[in-house]
């Protein structure tokens, strides 16, 4: 290469490498970690049901759809964020706030909910 392209070589290199990832998010659920963003899209969600744990608190299980787009933007999302602090909302309201990620997620997963209503409201979000 020639010396006066070294310049033009570093910022092209370095040009993919910025500090903070554009806000995708939307109002349906959004895995949040630190100011990047994972949004669940309407249409990778496969099923979404509202159920109760043992303890009889309500719970929604989201069953994404097993491909790239979906469950492995899913799974490299939470990978690249393994040991960090991540929340997750729905719309305004915080459902799961600053738990550290130890594990990715792909294609299954649940989420303790407020009550039956904002269950609902999520479940009827994404039908």
């Amino acid at each position: 290469m020639k010396p006066h392209l070294y310049p033009l070589a570093l910022v092209l290199a370095l040009a993919g490498c910025s500090g903070e990832a554009p806000d995708r998010s939307d109002d349906g659920l959004v895995f949040v970690s630190g100011s990047y963003t994972y949004p669940i899209k309407q249409a990778c969600v496969h099923d979404i049901a509202l159920d109760h744990d043992e303890a009889s608190n309500p719970i929604v299980t989201v069953d994404v759809i097993d491909s790239a787009e979906c469950s492995g933007e899913l799974r490299e999302f939470t990978e690249t964020h393994i040991g960090d602090q991540m929340s997750l909302r729905f719309k305004d309201q915080e459902l799961v706030r600053d738990a550290n990620v130890v594990s990715h997620l792909s294609d299954t997963f649940t989420v303790l909910v407020n009550s039956d209503e904002q269950g609902q409201t999520i479940i009827d979000y994404y039908r």
